[in-house]
């Protein structure tokens, strides 16, 4: 067998050129084979010079060689001047890459006056918060509103700043925006690396806003109008003299009103101008008493006088006399209510009091304090004619002997009183005394105006006739035979009263004070 051809035993063929005779394996006698390949019809040399055996010659062209020359070195020129221009570029290059990778503010940029740019936000936050805590800090706010002073510090009002917020909006300046100000024939990194730069011709000055909590700043106002108002104080009676009827008085004070509202805008004003050191003046308006000193002393006199006469008991005197000193130098402040039981307290032997005649379950018998209405009776008349409210009054069973119909006020223990209030503004000072067999109450106050005066005055409505004919009633314990008057008869009444208003000696109105029923009582006769 053969072996297989491979490139380690496949026989070698034998190279030729082109048209050259290949010679016959000598010894058979054949004649040489020529074997022709086409060959161009323009190539007669190179056909000469294989046919004559010898080397091809190359073909000459100069002209072409020096134009792929000249081409070449120009490109080489050419890129060695832009790998020179890349190479000098790149530093320049990578120095505005290294600026613009950089976590910092554009150059030119400043908050609250402090420059900021090429700072990080950590650096920025700290030198705008030192500023501000050196700003801040000397808050000093002084307010003043007469011989009254207040200073605001950080301590009374907190001042905070929007740091935060003010440096987002600074660092966003050379990262976001338009053309607008830059040429827009330039490639994107140097649009980028101008816009951050930009801030070096146009610099860009921010400032943080001061803010502070209005309800503190309001309650910090409240306590100024607090202290700074003043209500006036009108003139007032010191001392009076029951003995001489004399007064003093006391001086008149005028108040001070200061303007909440004003201040808290002037407040406002200077912190938002961030002059923390201003020297604020207080608006203020005065308050004008009521009543002046000069004022009272010539209003200040005796407002009503009524006067009863007594009877010649001695007993019924003497209890007179001790309930008229009970009442003497009371002082009813205005609001305040009088109570006559309350003043002269039980009417007891232990006081001094005494049996006397007094009116009990519709007859008249022996009573310890028997008398002291006609006390209460004349501080009624009194009090109505000061236009004083009457709070409480009780007619008699039938009509008192010292006064008219309806002018009457009687009195028991403990439940029966005659009392009255003061409506008005000023004090009334009440002086009763018994003298002569006489009984009098005298108030003292404010004058109820220029030539004003009050009287009482009263009107019967209705009249009712006891029967002609006595009760009698058997009485077991009389003696046999024996037949006597229990109750007296008495004609009955409904009587009007009214407060009758003068002024200068004329009638200016009336007004209804009370109605005063009077039952009328059948005699009583008791036998046995």
């Amino acid at each position: 067998m053969t072996d297989p051809q491979t490139p380690e035993n496949k026989p070698l063929r034998p190279h030729y050129p082109p048209d050259r005779p290949i010679a016959a394996p000598r010894g058979n006698g054949a004649r040489p084979v020529r074997l022709r390949e086409s060959v161009p019809a323009a190539a007669p040399a190179q056909e000469s010079a294989w046919a004559s055996g010898g080397a091809p010659r190359p073909v000459r062209h100069t002209g072409l060689w020096l134009a792929l020359a000249l081409v070449s070195f120009v490109a080489l020129c050419l890129m060695g001047y832009l790998i020179t221009s890349l190479y000098q570029a790149y530093p320049v290059f990578r120095q505005k890459a290294a600026i613009m990778e950089k976590d910092t503010f554009a150059q030119g940029i400043s908050v609250d006056g402090v420059s900021i740019g090429g700072m990080t936000r950590q650096q920025a936050q700290a030198a705008l918060q030192s500023s501000a805590r050196q700003t801040d800090g000397g808050l000093w706010l002084t307010v003043r509103a007469e011989e009254q002073t207040w200073v605001i510090t950080p301590k009374e009002l907190p001042l905070e700043r929007n740091i935060a917020a003010v440096l987002d909006t600074a660092y966003a300046i050379g990262r976001q925006g338009t053309r607008d100000t830059i040429a827009s024939d330039v490639t994107p990194f140097e649009y980028r690396y101008a816009h951050l730069y930009h801030t070096f011709s146009s610099p860009v000055s921010l400032y943080t806003t001061v803010t502070y909590d209005p309800v503190q700043l309001r309650a910090l106002v409240r306590q100024m109008e607090a202290q700074a108002n003043r209500e006036a104080v009108d003139a007032q009676v010191a001392t009076f003299d029951f003995s001489s009827r004399s007064f003093t008085f006391t001086q008149e004070q005028a108040g001070r009103r200061l303007d909440g509202e004003a201040l808290y805008a002037q407040l406002t004003d200077a912190l938002n101008q961030r002059n923390y050191t201003a020297v604020i003046t207080a608006q203020t308006s005065p308050v004008t008493p009521r009543m002046t000193k000069a004022e009272l002393m010539s209003s200040f006199t005796r407002v009503s006088s009524f006067t009863t006469q007594t009877t010649a008991n001695a007993n019924r005197n003497n209890n007179i006399l001790l309930a008229a000193q009970a009442v003497n130098g009371r002082v009813v402040m205005p609001g305040e209510t009088f109570s006559f039981n309350e003043a002269t307290g039980e009417r007891t032997l232990e006081k001094g009091y005494l049996p006397a005649a007094a009116i009990a379950g519709g007859t008249t018998v022996d009573e310890v304090g028997g008398g002291v209405c006609q006390v209460s009776s004349t501080l009624f008349n009194a009090a109505a004619m000061a236009d004083l409210t009457i709070v409480a009054r009780s007619p008699h069973s039938w009509p008192s002997t010292y006064v008219d119909k309806g002018r009457d006020a009687t009195v028991n223990w403990p439940g029966l009183d005659f009392q009255f209030r003061n409506d008005g503004t000023y004090p009334i000072f009440i002086v009763a005394y018994y003298q002569n067999r006489q009984c009098t109450v005298e108030l003292y106050g404010a004058s109820l105006g220029p030539g004003v005066t009050i009287e009482l005055a009263t009107r019967v409505t209705a009249v009712v006739d006891p029967p002609d004919q006595p009760l009698y009633e058997r009485n077991p314990a009389l003696a046999p035979g024996t037949i006597q008057q229990k109750k007296q008869a008495r004609t009955g009444y409904l009587v009007e009263t009214y407060k009758v208003y003068w002024q200068n000696g004329q009638e200016t109105r009336r007004a209804l004070l009370c109605t005063s029923n009077y039952p009328m009582v059948q005699q009583v006769m008791e036998y046995n």
